[in-house]
């Protein structure tokens, strides 16, 4: 009975082919539970169909669950920051991120707000609805509601037929919720959200130091399983 023995050259092409497998086996069925935030950029009200001249920032954000889907997130965002979570808090950003509906309706929310604290008395009900529908139609691909504070400016200008930016002579942009009484909300992200205003050329960026009213802040949101982006 003869023995086939596998030649040298054999044994180096199993190897090569068998090592990036392990690793790959490894990445994957390695448990790694973190939040990542990575720089996004800055969008015109203009685009949710408001007449200002102002814009709100937005950050990339989402939740990792093995060291493979990080290796992906650093090839797509090289500036990516990671932060480890606790079980019972993966487990509470993965429900939320099944809540969509959850997610709309704190969107919604923050426009009527900003909607509300900008219109007069004497505007009917009905046109109001009409305005924050149409807002609200426009925010599709965006997740969180930290643009609150700028939609509100925006609407400002629009109302008041007024142009912040000194016909584009700067640049003004911003994040932060907007609340039923004017107020703006705590946010998170702060860096991510500078360095997009930065790299973007903005002149002035409004953010909330403490709780008060029509001042800014900058909000991340809840993180996502995979990346959004997060205003």
């Amino acid at each position: 009975m003869h023995t086939i023995k596998a030649s040298k050259e054999l044994k180096i092409s199993i190897a090569l082919v068998a090592i990036p497998l392990f690793i790959v086996l490894l990445l994957v069925y390695v448990p790694v539970q973190e939040e990542y935030n990575a720089k996004g950029n800055i969008t015109p009200v203009s685009e949710l169909g408001i007449e200002g001249s102002v814009y709100f920032t937005y950050v990339h954000t989402g939740i990792i669950e093995n060291y493979l889907e990080k290796f992906f997130v650093k090839m797509i965002f090289n500036d990516a920051e990671f932060i480890p979570l606790a079980d019972e808090e993966f487990e509470l950003y993965s429900a939320d991120y099944e809540e969509e509906l959850e997610e709309e309706t704190y969107k919604e929310q923050t426009i009527v707000n900003a909607v509300h604290v900008t219109t007069t008395e004497i505007v009917e009900e009905q046109a109001i609805q009409k305005k924050v529908e149409d807002i609200l139609s426009q925010t599709k691909e965006y997740d969180g509601n930290s643009f609150g504070l700028m939609i509100a400016i925006g609407l400002m200008e629009e109302m008041n037929m007024l142009d912040y930016s000194w016909e584009n002579s700067i640049i003004i942009a911003g994040t932060g919720t907007m609340e039923y009484d004017g107020t703006v909300g705590s946010v998170g992200a702060i860096r991510q959200k500078l360095l997009a205003a930065a790299d973007s050329g903005v002149d002035v960026f409004l953010f909330l130091k403490m709780k008060t009213s029509m001042v800014s802040t900058v909000m991340s949101g809840r993180p996502t399983k995979c990346s959004k982006r997060r205003i």
